[in-house]
């Protein structure tokens, strides 16, 4: 059982119980190294950024003074947005591409698992590793929108961009994962 189930976020940071801080952490740890993996260009910067995230969202989960309400997804979403804020801060000299939409982009957007038994088989390490061909910021706009739920409205906040830039971004970084998907087959 979860430790995010058993206890409310206030009991939890209350009663200081050890035994849920490392349930806490064995349910959590796995679930965001394997998100670490989708949002890092390689396998090292993800264990890296994975550990240090981890902790960086615990400390601050254990340091708030006035806790919010605490269900199921709020310590991975504040792992994910310290996550991508942390690449980003790695990445400052890299331009976002230009977000205009060509037309013939939107003409020929398809949909991904349509065409061929390939993309129903697709393994979850082939996907990542389709993932890691796009630029970072398609990368981590792909993750926060179609992956991790993410709204529009969010991820321009979180990366502080205007939310049109964003919306050109998800279709540029679809375009580009279908693109890539399909020279391979």
């Amino acid at each position: 059982m979860s430790i995010i189930r058993e206890y409310h976020k206030q009991d939890f940071l209350v009663h200081k119980d050890h035994s849920a801080l490392s349930r806490l952490i064995d349910d959590q740890y796995a679930k965001c190294l394997g998100i670490a993996y989708r949002y890092c260009k390689s396998d090292e910067q993800a264990n890296e950024l994975s550990s240090q995230c981890f902790i960086t969202t615990l400390k601050n989960l254990l340091a708030e003074e006035e806790p919010e309400e605490f269900d199921e997804n709020t310590f991975v979403r504040q792992f994910i947005i310290c996550i991508v804020k942390t690449i980003l801060d790695q990445r400052k000299g890299e331009l976002i591409a230009d977000t205009t939409i060509v037309a013939s982009l939107k003409k020929n957007e398809a949909n991904l698992f349509s065409d061929s038994d390939y993309y129903k088989t697709l393994s979850p390490q082939d996907f990542i590793q389709h993932l890691r061909k796009l630029n970072t910021v398609q990368q981590i706009i792909y993750n926060l929108y179609c992956i991790d739920q993410f709204t529009i409205k969010d991820i321009a906040n979180i990366i502080q961009h205007h939310e049109l830039s964003i919306k050109a971004l998800i279709e540029r970084a679809r375009f580009n994962l279908i693109s890539s998907i399909k020279s391979i087959v």
